[in-house]
């Protein structure tokens, strides 16, 4: 047989092999998937995290999330909508909620409750790496990354900055100065001989609502004595009251109203503790 006369023959069962697929393909059908749960993220009002012996509980106030258990804080809310995709998530496998010891499901060490629906999460199928997931009486498969986003602890969900941003700052008295916002911010200091500008008084306010801490822990119950005392007055009247400890190496602010510790590093813990150790700064850099 000529080499033209194989080539149309390959060109022919081609052909036949492609008008077979395409009457056979309409036949098949796709793999079904199953939405696990029928909540819409936007209309969750509470969240309930269970690990073990670690309870968390959030619940929305308008538009922002807020810790109610173990302490009362504000939340990080990008984290808590990192939670909330998995109200959107889907899975191709379906399992009968029977025997579920196999699934790690008989007594789970994680659970999220989301409003009234409850999501017990189990192990890892060992061919798909996928998770078991128990809800309204089924098992599902789906995606591990889902576990991943619940917090190991609660300082994980919450806010780093130590003030919210509605929390504006209008007067700040800490040991060694005092700065007070009228028309301008005054500034009270017998120690320090140096003007600060409005621009640089503003910079320093700036980095009081915007710094992040460095991690969060929660008070241990006993409130330290030998710490400095810090009193700032906020633009709605309120005052909130800070313990500020510093060692070598970093920083902390205990938040008295709400519990919580926040750490910064001793670079950063300087400058929010003293508008002018910029010129402290600049002097040891040119000595």
């Amino acid at each position: 047989m000529h080499s033209h006369s194989w080539l149309n023959l390959i060109m022919f069962v081609t052909v036949m092999a492609l008008a077979a697929f395409l009457y056979i393909k309409p036949s098949l059908q796709e793999e079904e998937s199953y939405k696990i749960s029928s909540l819409a993220a936007e209309a969750v009002q509470h969240i309930r995290i269970t690990r073990e012996d670690t309870l968390i509980e959030l619940s929305r106030s308008g538009n922002r999330w807020q810790m109610r258990e173990p302490v009362q804080g504000r939340v990080n809310d990008v984290k808590v909508e990192r939670i909330l995709e998995m109200l959107s998530a889907t899975s191709q496998y379906l399992l009968p909620p029977v025997n579920l010891s196999r699934y790690g499901l008989a007594s789970p060490v994680l659970e999220l409750q989301v409003d009234q629906e409850l999501f017990s999460f189990g192990d890892l199928a060992p061919i798909t790496g996928e998770q078991y997931l128990a809800t309204k009486q089924q098992v599902f498969l789906i995606s591990p990354r889902y576990a991943a986003t619940l917090p190991v602890l609660p300082t994980d969900l919450l806010d780093s900055k130590v003030f919210a941003e509605d929390e504006i700052p209008v007067e700040f008295e800490l040991a060694h100065i005092h700065l007070k916002q009228e028309e301008n911010w005054q500034v009270n200091s017998p120690h320090v001989k140096q003007a600060l500008s409005q621009d640089e008084l503003n910079q320093w306010v700036q980095n009081w609502q915007l710094v992040h801490a460095s991690y969060l822990t929660l008070n241990s119950g006993k409130v330290g004595t030998d710490g400095e005392k810090i009193s700032i007055m906020l633009q709605d009247g309120r005052r909130i009251k800070l313990i500020a400890e510093q060692n070598e190496s970093e920083l902390t602010l205990l938040r008295e109203d709400e519990g919580i510790r926040y750490h910064f590093s001793s670079s950063i813990g300087k400058r929010l503790l003293d508008p002018f150790s910029i010129y402290k700064e600049q002097a040891v850099f040119t000595e």
